[in-house]
């Protein structure tokens, strides 16, 4: 029986989608002097920044880019950046169903809570793990089985609802039940590689498998 559900952020709780799209295209004209593929920019959501910016921008100081990209965002996010559909309304009903609930994100822990605490959600998550918190990173199941474990909970019990493929490796790597956000590009195909049994149209369907 399932009494836990663990959401990812971005993507998933928040669309922040094209706010991290532009940050990107900003960066890139920068430092690279170039566009950005935006196709490769969405096959990163899910991996954490520091992972992304070292990689792609090694050969730049790391605190240089990382200051940019996030200039570029400090005056934007509150204007960008919106919950997705009955989000809201789908952790209220969990709550009233007494259903624990988590966060296990990629992100800044900073960014998260602060982000968490704009939206009036924070008082949903008994737990919030994010990047600052582990080690290992998703798709490794680190993140997602500390925050099973913050919540006194087990994995068999366990949903965990992200967007990504990173996202959907960890909760399979966690023994947990994958839940696909199903509104991001490529979603039906994702589904299809990991055989999702759930994939959401709206938030508002977890109340359908709890």
């Amino acid at each position: 029986m399932i009494d836990t559900v663990i959401f990812d952020f971005d993507g998933t709780l928040a669309n922040t989608n094209r706010i991290i799209i532009n940050s990107f295209k900003h960066i890139y004209t920068v430092f690279r002097e170039e566009e950005c593929d935006e196709d490769y920019v969405l096959s990163t959501f899910g991996e954490p920044l520091s992972l992304t910016l070292t990689r792609d921008f090694g050969q730049f100081n790391f605190e240089d880019v990382i200051a940019c990209y996030r200039e570029y965002q400090k005056d934007r996010f509150n204007d960008e950046v919106i919950l997705y559909e009955t989000v809201v309304e789908t952790l209220e009903y969990l709550k009233n169903k007494n259903i624990k609930m988590g966060i296990a994100t990629s992100r800044l822990r900073n960014s998260t809570i602060s982000a968490l605490e704009k939206f009036d959600i924070a008082k949903y998550f008994g737990a919030v793990v994010s990047a600052d918190d582990v080690e290992k990173h998703k798709p490794d199941k680190e993140p997602l089985i500390k925050t099973i474990n913050m919540l006194e909970s087990f994995s068999e019990k366990t949903l965990y609802v992200g967007d990504s493929r990173f996202d959907m490796e960890c909760a399979i790597n966690a023994k947990a039940t994958p839940v696909l956000a199903g509104w991001q590009r490529g979603s039906e195909e994702l589904a299809e590689k990991y055989k999702i049994k759930y994939v959401l149209e709206k938030m508002w369907d977890l109340t359908k498998i709890i």
